[in-house]
């Protein structure tokens, strides 16, 4: 009986000395293709709904959440929140469409 729990004990010893297994971060395979627009609605300040739409180009988004926010706005107590975010892959090449603004010449 003894030696079971020195056995256990021991066990649970040298487990618990193990080194923690480090977890690798998960990458998208290949990234995303477009923008995505999560944007929520607040009522006295506690959310209504949640709605996502997804874009071409990044100043799409923006733009669309702009415009949400002016719509959620002239409703008394009410406003808007958005959130334009798009997944890279690590090495995933930007494109024009992931620009904001476009800078003239």
């Amino acid at each position: 009986m003894f030696i079971k729990r020195l056995l256990l004990i021991v066990a649970v010893f040298l487990a618990a000395c193990a080194p923690l297994k480090e977890e690798k971060p998960v990458v998208l395979g290949g990234g995303d293709t477009h923008w995505t627009l999560q944007f929520t609605w607040l009522k006295n300040n506690q959310p209504t709904h949640t709605e996502t739409y997804q874009f071409i180009s990044r100043m799409d988004c923006f733009n669309q959440m702009y415009e949400m926010q002016k719509v959620a706005n002239k409703v008394k107590n009410q406003v808007g929140s958005g959130l334009c975010f798009k997944a890279f892959a690590e090495g995933q090449e930007r494109t024009s469409n992931d620009q904001l603004a476009r800078y003239l010449k």
